[in-house]
């Protein structure tokens, strides 16, 4: 998706703050060498993401309400 949709669709949300994946997706477009992130929705979903990255992958909240694991008393 290119960089302006993904910033005119956190706009049309409401959204000040990109997800950390929406962010990445711009840094990689941009050329910028990143870890991508893939969103998962459920257990299984994680499971194929990893199986297809390839493990040790980490698991991180996907929020609009939490832009930053600390806004929710996270590690």
């Amino acid at each position: 998706m290119p960089i302006a949709e993904v910033i005119e669709r956190a706009r049309s949300q409401g959204r000040n703050v990109l997800t950390e994946v929406e962010s990445k997706q711009i840094l990689h477009d941009a050329g910028i060498p990143v870890a991508m992130a893939e969103v998962a929705a459920t257990a299984a979903d994680a499971v194929a993401v990893a199986d297809r990255l390839g493990y040790p992958v980490v698991l991180k909240i996907l929020s609009p309400d939490i832009a930053h694991k600390s806004d929710a008393g996270g590690v």
